[in-house]
């Protein structure tokens, strides 16, 4: 919030600007009406080196008329822009409009390079060349400043290629913690655990929890105090992502070495790391194949594939195949199955063939089974025939098994490029 309470120096810049303008308009019409103490010869009376005399000339028109234009040019643009106090200008332009303009074009223009990713898992744009090397670019010129260029971090800022993730590796977490940013607060403990000699006894069995070297006796001794710390940290101390505290089994120091001075240090003075929000910054897109990048560099939890619901039909991408499940007795395609149609699609006119295969589950009558899984797979033919893809560059191909099984895995229809 401003420490000003009134509109006083808006109204003064603003008035400076203008009586500014106005002193130079004056300033050129005086010089050009007052005529100084001339000798016959038009000249000042000023003479140098004998022969140098100052003449008594007018200023050049052409030099008068760039000095009025320019003046006229500065009343122009203080109306047409912000440069009078509060006055925002009557186009109402804005640094902070402009910024916003440019993202939003840029995001068009690259929208149809990131619309190849759309649809896919975060396991599969990890295997994506393209998506990895746009990964790559946007980790370079955003995160390595504090992750470093190979992701391996420094000390306060987490290594992305180990094990040590306070806040969850799977996808979804990583792209949470990209997009929302986290707030990490160790608080001061010392007071809690009790004296110095406690402190101590504490970290050597924080220490011994990842068996680096410690103290043993000591460590015996922290025991019993480590409970201050278990409220965060868990009484195994394997941490808690939900509060962002670190497994402290690792041995993984964010902050410092694994030695019993730094982690003194940490109790009682505690630390807070602060990893800022980038949704401001980045597109849904851009989020989705940095947090891929950032899962594939190694250290990420994999992800369970999405699992459809009980008896509702969906769709998913597996490994480059899509799959549409279809509710029990029916045949009708998902609702939100556009962008996988979409995509097979753009693989055909890439010059592919799409593959259809109808899979049933085992329940019921096994010829009914069997035309059910036909009438699923031609209504994926259709749908693609709709969209523009020839009949020709559409193979039904009755799979080589029947899923064993009742559930919705079972009922589904597979197409594959080839």
């Amino acid at each position: 919030m401003s420490d000003f309470t009134s509109n006083f120096w808006s109204v003064f810049v603003a008035g400076v600007t203008i009586v500014g303008i106005l002193a130079c308009l004056a300033l050129l019409w005086i010089s050009g009406k007052t005529k100084a103490m001339t000798a016959a010869d038009n000249t000042t009376g000023h003479v140098w080196d004998g022969d140098l005399r100052e003449m008594n000339n007018p200023l050049p028109r052409w030099w008068v008329g760039l000095f009025i234009i320019t003046c006229l040019f500065g009343f122009a643009y203080l109306f047409l822009y912000p440069g009078l106090g509060t006055y925002a200008g009557s186009l109402k332009w804005s640094q902070a409009g402009q910024f916003d303009r440019e993202v939003a074009r840029g995001n068009e223009q690259v929208a149809p390079i990131y619309a190849a990713f759309a649809g896919k898992r975060t396991e599969d744009l990890a295997k994506d060349p393209q998506a990895m090397a746009i990964g790559d670019r946007l980790f370079l010129n955003n995160c390595a400043q504090c992750h470093g260029s190979d992701a391996r971090g420094s000390r306060g800022f987490p290594n992305l290629t180990d094990a040590q993730w306070n806040w969850g590796g799977a996808p979804d977490a990583i792209l949470e913690s990209i997009s929302k940013g986290r707030t990490g607060i160790m608080a001061p403990m010392g007071a809690a655990v009790g004296t110095s000699d406690d402190v101590r006894n504490v970290a050597n069995y924080v220490l011994s929890l990842s068996s680096s070297p410690h103290d043993s006796v000591r460590a015996n001794l922290g025991r019993a105090k480590f409970v201050a710390c278990a409220a965060c940290h868990g009484q195994d101390g394997k941490g808690n992502q939900a509060l962002g505290a670190p497994n402290l089994t690792t041995g993984i120091f964010t902050h410092g070495p694994g030695v019993e001075s730094h982690i003194v240090n940490m109790i009682n003075n505690g630390k807070t790391g602060v990893m800022p929000a980038w949704d401001g910054k980045f597109s849904p897109d851009q989020l989705k194949v940095l947090a891929a990048y950032v899962w594939g560099k190694g250290g990420g939890v994999a992800a369970a594939a999405p699992a459809p619901a009980a008896d509702a039909a969906s769709v998913a991408v597996e490994n480059g195949v899509v799959k549409f499940y279809f509710a029990t007795g029916k045949a009708d395609i998902a609702g939100g199955a556009g962008q996988a149609l979409a995509d097979i699609v753009a693989g055909v006119q890439a010059g592919k063939k799409a593959v259809v295969s109808g899979f049933v589950d085992s329940s019921g009558n096994a010829a009914q089974n069997e035309e059910l899984a036909k009438q699923r797979a031609l209504a994926v033919r259709d749908q693609l025939k709709a969209l523009g893809v020839a009949e020709d560059r559409i193979e039904l191909q009755k799979p080589g098994n029947i899923d064993a099984g009742a559930d919705a895995q079972a009922r589904r229809v597979e197409v594959s490029l080839v």
